[in-house]
């Protein structure tokens, strides 16, 4: 019974404890909702103690659109060189790092078979020409001898006239009996050989003129075997010269895959490596990607700011020189290059770079702090102070730099705008403003 009595007791005083709290709760619920409300601008109650908020004023200042991004350097020319005839190599005259010019052997080739066939076309364009000259004699004589032929028929037909003539007047006198039959005869056969000697003279004539034109083709086949012995001497000449290695562009040796003794094959019948790379490093191509949103501000012409990673505190300006004029599908960007000086050549293939383009200038821009925008959904806008309250402002932004951001619209030099604290006020707010200088 005492124990019984005893728990009894416990639970009367623990429901005497929970009945005070109750009452306690519900004393201070009902202090709470005697506080004095402020209707808002909108009809809604608002706070009575204003929120210290700290604001400032839009202000002009100068903005562009910056492009920073990172870039590769790269040669402005590069080139891999082959063999283009199979042989050994000989001679091997330059290493890595070595600065050539233009037309520098940098290795040759031992083909002497190219020899013997360089002298076996010589041979054969000698003895064209040899022809040639053989034909352009027989070309004299055969004209000379058609010439004495012309003179022949001449001499010929002057003859004949001569006979004839005499013929007829012999005839004439014959008939009168002036002269006897003998005499007759003799004017006529001296009139026939007349007439035979012009027939000669023409046959030799004909004659002439095939041993000129037999002459002249005999020329023409000549000179164009001379011709044929003359290309195949340039062929030889040319794959002689293939023999030689040679430095396409000034620039630097920057591979050397080959040394002496070694066994090439010519790369237009086999797959092969290229015995050196050379490089064109006294100007520079820096390639950089830009994004989409930013190529409509991108031209050649537009000066570049670029840094060297590798060298420190070094900023050189180039220019924009070209671009793609297409995206890439998967990055969306576009190739951009920027061409760079560097006659000096302290600057290196392969090396990385920081690239500031102003792409959009905009003078006297009306800006605020990065940190006053706000942002729900599609909708930007700041809360500015109207009558010591919170006025929700979309406003359309511009440039932005990440510090100050432009507003085209929504906003005028006289507007005061919520920058810190904005997080924690909504439309129509008690404030109390406070300026970012100190003042209130």
């Amino acid at each position: 019974m005492r124990k019984h009595a005893r728990w009894m007791a416990i639970v009367g005083a623990l429901v005497v404890a929970m009945g005070g709290l109750w009452l306690g709760k519900q004393q201070v619920t009902a202090k709470a909702s005697e506080a004095p409300k402020v209707p808002s601008s909108d009809g809604s109650p608002a706070t009575g103690t204003p929120r210290s908020v700290e604001v400032t004023a839009p202000k002009r200042q100068d903005m562009s659109r910056r492009l920073d991004v990172p870039a590769t350097m790269e040669a402005y020319e590069q080139a891999d060189l082959y063999a283009k005839t199979s042989g050994y190599i000989t001679e091997v005259r330059v290493d890595i790092g070595d600065r050539v010019k233009a037309g520098d052997v940098l290795a040759v080739i031992d083909v002497p078979e190219m020899l013997k066939e360089m002298a076996e076309a010589e041979s054969l364009h000698a003895a064209a020409v040899a022809g040639v000259q053989t034909a352009e004699s027989k070309i004299v004589q055969t004209k000379r001898m058609h010439d004495v032929a012309g003179s022949m028929l001449v001499r010929a037909q002057a003859e004949y006239t001569l006979k004839k003539t005499t013929l007829e007047r012999r005839k004439e006198l014959f008939g009168g009996t002036a002269i006897t039959q003998e005499q007759l005869d003799e004017a006529q056969n001296q009139h026939d050989i007349a007439q035979a000697d012009v027939g000669i003279a023409d046959a030799k004539i004909a004659a002439a003129e095939a041993d000129v034109a037999s002459a002249e083709a005999f020329l023409v086949a000549a000179r164009a075997n001379v011709a044929v012995a003359q290309a195949r001497i340039e062929k030889t000449q040319t794959l002689m010269q293939y023999a030689r290695i040679v430095a396409p562009f000034d620039g630097i040796v920057t591979r050397r895959l080959v040394d002496r003794g070694a066994l090439v094959q010519s790369a237009t019948t086999s797959r092969t490596t290229p015995l050196f790379t050379m490089q064109r490093i006294d100007k520079l191509r820096i390639f950089i990607e830009v994004p989409e949103s930013d190529i409509a501000f991108v031209r050649p012409g537009c000066a570049a700011k670029v840094k060297p990673y590798g060298i420190e505190g070094v900023e050189l300006i180039g220019t924009i020189a070209r671009a793609a004029s297409s995206l890439k599908p998967d990055t969306r960007t576009m190739r951009t290059e920027i061409d760079l000086d560097n006659s000096d050549g302290r600057l290196m293939h392969g090396m990385y770079a920081q690239v500031v383009v102003e792409l959009d200038e905009r003078a006297g821009a009306l800006t605020v702090p990065a940190s006053s925008l706000l942002t729900e959904g599609k909708e930007t806008f700041v809360y500015t102070v109207v009558d010591n309250r919170a006025a929700r402002t979309p406003v359309r932004i511009g440039l932005d730099d990440g510090i100050r951001v432009q507003i085209t619209e929504g906003l005028s030099d006289a507007s005061v705008v919520v920058v810190t604290g904005k997080g924690l006020i909504s439309d129509g707010s008690l404030l109390r403003p406070v300026r970012m200088d100190g003042g209130a």
